[in-house]
């Protein structure tokens, strides 16, 4: 009878290491960017305010070295709180809840909140329609940080239906809102001009682009609605029928830093 013999090979289990997020921070101050080291602390809640769990230092008073945690940890905790402070003369201080859910690097904006015009320069591609038709209008942008403090990132006239916008942004959404033009009110014996918008003292969805230079009427006259075709005579000015548009607002929009 022959003899088989069996050899015993050890198996080499690989070693499953549970999944980590690395993150690290930007760290601006009002928006800017600025020398001196600042920092930003996790902590679990405020009545554990004593106890830091995670710690980030800039080291170029801007970024954070990389922080790798568990994705375990991060999801068990969900939201932390977070406080980052710079104590370059006059110190600044902001508190913050945050979630972290993935790997990358996060902007925290140590501000007061009393916007001005602090922030990093960008510009926002503007295309302005009505009807399908290029127009001239007023474009606003808003910003929203994670302050939750909404500011006017920035504003301006698009001509002729396309423009750009000078922006400063921190490290919120911007959106951008259309304007219609609304107009100035009537008032009786206006010299008004040609392209000028004449609103109704009752407002009731239309506004008047006048045809022809001249002078409003002393009495406000009965305005008419789109179903009249063509300038009307009102004083010695004529005007046409125009619908009022609602702003409308697009967004969040990529901002082009300069």
């Amino acid at each position: 009878m022959a003899l088989t013999t069996v050899t015993h090979i050890p198996l080499a289990l690989a070693r499953v290491l549970p999944p980590r997020v690395s993150f690290r921070f930007r760290v601006l101050r009002e928006g800017e960017v600025t020398a001196g080291g600042k920092r930003v602390l996790f902590f679990r809640n405020f009545a554990q305010i004593g106890q830091v769990c995670i710690a980030f230092a800039t080291e170029d008073g801007e970024f954070t070295r990389y922080e790798s945690i568990l994705q375990q940890a991060l999801n068990d905790q969900g939201e932390w709180l977070v406080i980052g402070y710079d104590d370059a003369a006059p110190k600044k201080i902001r508190a913050v809840y945050l979630t972290i859910t993935a790997a990358g690097t996060y902007t925290f904006n140590i501000t007061s909140g009393d916007g001005g015009a602090a922030g990093d320069p960008g510009t926002l591609d503007a295309r302005v329609r009505v009807d399908k038709a290029a127009v001239s209008r007023e474009v606003l942008v808003v910003e929203k940080p994670s302050s939750g403090q909404w500011r006017v990132a920035g504003y301006g006239s698009v001509a002729d239906g396309d423009g750009v916008i000078d922006v400063r942004v921190t490290d919120g959404d911007c959106y951008a809102i259309g304007l219609d033009d609304w107009g100035v009110a009537f008032a009786p014996n206006l010299p008004v001009s040609e392209e000028q918008v004449i609103r109704p003292t009752v407002f009731l969805g239309w506004t008047y682009r006048i045809t022809q230079a001249g002078v409003l009427p002393a009495v406000e006259p009965d305005w008419w609605d789109e179903s009249v075709i063509g300038p009307q005579l009102i004083g010695t000015a004529r005007a046409e029928v125009s619908r009022y548009y609602q702003p409308i607002a697009h967004g969040p929009l990529p901002i082009e830093g300069v």
